[in-house]
């Protein structure tokens, strides 16, 4: 059951202390847990540096210069992770990621990865947000990864919009599961939202090629069933159908592989067509 977490934070000064806690009490300890702060102005540094101080075989840092919020760098910063772990010479059978706005039960990843050595074509897995409606994937908080899958598919992110769904996808692709175990549930801290305003929703399905119908059904879906703002589903609609025709020369904006975007738009029309 051996894993590691890996922990992206800026100014997280007001939240991080209780992630940190509730990740140093799991019931099945990390091995390491890899932390990159991007250019906290806040009291972060001090509050990790405790953290470092007392458990220094557990904890490893990673600062990063003040560069402003973009929330477009946490690809960047988790291969910078990844990398990091790799030279310190960490190996482990699964990837935790998280932000640092949660509090996990004890009992999270203990209960995660027993489902994913029961069952090795689980490849990615996560509770649920408490007090939201439940997803039907795995959420990016609290996610589990299996370490041989990722390292099958390159061992990084793409720095692309649609990053994390990219995985995802790539998993079911490749004849691989992934679950949210709904019935496990952890505290998400900070609003979803609060600090991206969904503005890479539409963006990721556009790189990850989505199918028109599909963008729709769920923006209405949001709105109507889990009665959602609708203000957001409708950035998300421009963002998909109308913004992408001034993003040409943004790097970030690029569509993933072929064979993956027919993949997710043959399975999509079946869906939609059923």
């Amino acid at each position: 059951m051996e894993y590691w977490v890996l922990l992206v934070t800026r100014n997280g000064q007001n939240l991080i202390t209780k992630t940190l806690d509730s990740i140093l009490k799991q019931t099945v300890p990390a091995k390491l847990i890899c932390i990159v702060d991007d250019g906290s102005k806040d009291e972060t540094p001090l509050i990790l540096k405790r953290f470092l101080n007392k458990f220094p075989k557990r904890i490893h840092i990673v600062t990063l210069p003040d560069k402003g919020f973009e929330v477009r760098r946490l690809p960047h910063n988790f291969n910078l992770a990844i990398k990091e772990v790799e030279r310190l010479g960490v190996e482990t059978r699964y990837t935790m990621i998280s932000g640092d706005d949660c509090i996990y039960p004890s009992d999270y990843n203990e209960f995660l990865i027993d489902k994913m050595e029961n069952n090795p074509k689980m490849v990615v897995t996560s509770g649920d947000i408490n007090n939201i409606i439940p997803d039907a994937t795995p959420r990016g908080s609290g996610r589990i990864i299996r370490n041989s899958f990722f390292k099958k598919i390159g061992n990084k992110y793409p720095p692309y919009y649609g990053y994390e769904g990219w995985i995802l996808h790539k998993a079911l692709q490749l004849g691989y599961e992934i679950q949210n175990f709904t019935e496990l549930r952890y505290e998400h801290l900070r609003p979803l939202g609060k600090e991206h305003k969904f503005t890479d929703w539409g963006l990721a399905m556009k790189c990850l090629g989505y199918h028109p119908l599909e963008v729709l059904y769920r923006c209405v879906k949001y709105v109507l069933i889990d009665r959602r703002l609708p203000i957001t589903y409708f950035r998300i609609a421009l963002d998909y159908f109308i913004r992408p025709f001034g993003l040409r020369n943004d790097p970030y904006f690029h569509p993933f592989d072929e064979d993956l975007r027919k993949y997710i738009w043959k399975k999509q029309i079946q869906k939609l067509i059923l």
